[in-house]
C-alpha cells in the first residue's frame, strides 16, 4: 500500500527540493493563468508545497516557502491588475496567516509521528530495539551481507538468576539491571549493528565480522562485557549465550539462525550457565565451543 509519508521520507534532499520547486512553478503558472481570466481562488494549492516542506525539512523552511509563495501571489496580482489594492493586501496577509497555521499543524503532527514511530521500534524499558524492529533490521543486514559477501555474527542470550532479583528486590531493581545491561551493550557494538530485547530477559545482537576467524574472540568479548555489566549491578546474575556465524555463502534465513542460536543458548543453560557456545556453517566453525567463565577469559587472552 502506498504511504505518502514514507515516500516523502525516502526522497533525498535534492529530490525533495526539486519536487518543491516544480510544485511552486506549476502552482504559480496556474495562478497566473487563472488570474488573467478573472479566477482568483487557486491560492489553496499553495498549501501543498508548505506541507511537503514542513514534513521533510521542518517549520522554518516551510515558512520560507510560504513567504516565497506570498511574493509569487503578489507578483501575480501586479501582473494581472497593475497594482495592489487594499483588498489584495488583506488577502495576502490572510494567506500568510493561513500558511503559518498550516505549517505549525503539520510540524506538530510530524513531531508526534516521529515520537510514535520511535516508540513502536524501541523497547520501552531499555531503549534498544524491540523484537519486531530487530528482526526487520536484521533481515536487511542479512540481505546486504549476502550482496557484499560479508559474514555476520548472531548472538542470543538470556540472564541466569534474573527472576531472583525481581522476587527479592522488586521489579524496580530488575528494571535497573536491564537498563544497565542495555547501556553496556550499546558500547559493545558498532552503529551499524543491531541490538534488541527479544522479550523478558532475552536479548540478541547481530553484527558484521571484519574477519570470520575473529568470531570466537568477538563472542568472548561480548560475553565478558555483558558479564561485567551484570556484575556492576551488585546482583548475582550472569548470562548464557548462544552464537552463530552466518557466512555470506550460506542461505540460512534469520528465523533459522535465531533458532540455532536459541538452541545453543539453552544448551549452555542446561550444562554450565554463565558461558557461551559458538557454532557456524563452515570451517573453522564446524565445531561448537562451550566455555565456562574461566575458560572464556583464557580463550580471550589466547586470541588477543
Amino acid at each position: 500500500m502506498f504511504s505518502p509519508e514514507e515516500w516523502l521520507d525516502s526522497l533525498t534532499p535534492v529530490a525533495a527540493w526539486r519536487l518543491l520547486i516544480l510544485g511552486l512553478i506549476c502552482i504559480a503558472s496556474s495562478n497566473w493563468l487563472f488570474q488573467a481570466n478573472g479566477i482568483n481562488n487557486v491560492g489553496l494549492f499553495y498549501m501543498l508545497p508548505i506541507c511537503v516542506a514542513c514534513w521533510r525539512f521542518g517549520f522554518k523552511i516551510a515558512m520560507g516557502i510560504a513567504v516565497a509563495e506570498i511574493a509569487l501571489s503578489a507578483a501575480t496580482f501586479l501582473s494581472a491588475s497593475g497594482h495592489l489594492d487594499t483588498s489584495a493586501m488583506v488577502e495576502l496577509v490572510m494567506q500568510l496567516i493561513k500558511f503559518g497555521c498550516t505549517a505549525a499543524v503539520v510540524s506538530r503532527f510530524r513531531q508526534g509521528f516521529d515520537r510514535e514511530r520511535l516508540l513502536a521500534r524501541r523497547d520501552w524499558m531499555t531503549g534498544i530495539l524491540n523484537r519486531h524492529e530487530f528482526q526487520r533490521q536484521a533481515e536487511a543486514m542479512l540481505a546486504s551481507a549476502t550482496t557484499r559477501h560479508h559474514s555476520l555474527l548472531l548472538v542470543y542470550f538470556d540472564l541466569d538468576g534474573f527472576k531472583a532479583v525481581n522476587d527479592q528486590f522488586g521489579h524496580h531493581a530488575g528494571d535497573r539491571l536491564l537498563q544497565c545491561l542495555a547501556e553496556k551493550g550499546k558500547s559493545l557494538i558498532g552503529p551499524a549493528d543491531c541490538f534488541g530485547r527479544m522479550g523478558g530477559d532475552e536479548f540478541a545482537v547481530l553484527m558484521e565480522l571484519t574477519k570470520t576467524e575473529r568470531a570466537l574472540e568477538v563472542t568472548a568479548q561480548l560475553h565478558l562485557g555483558f558479564t561485567a555489566a551484570l556484575e556492576s549491578t551488585g546482583h548475582r546474575v550472569t548470562c548464557s549465550m548462544g552464537a552463530v556465524v552466518a557466512l555470506s555463502s550460506n542461505d540460512a534465513s534469520l528465523h533459522e539462525l535465531m533458532r540455532q542460536a536459541d538452541q545453543l543458548m539453552y544448551a549452555v543453560k542446561r550444562d554450565t550457565k554463565a558461558g557461551f557456545r559458538l557454532a557456524g556453517h563452515a570451517p573453522p566453525f564446524d565445531v561448537d565451543f562451550l566455555l565456562s567463565p574461566r575458560q572464556q577469559t583464557c580463550s580471550h587472552q589466547s586470541h588477543g
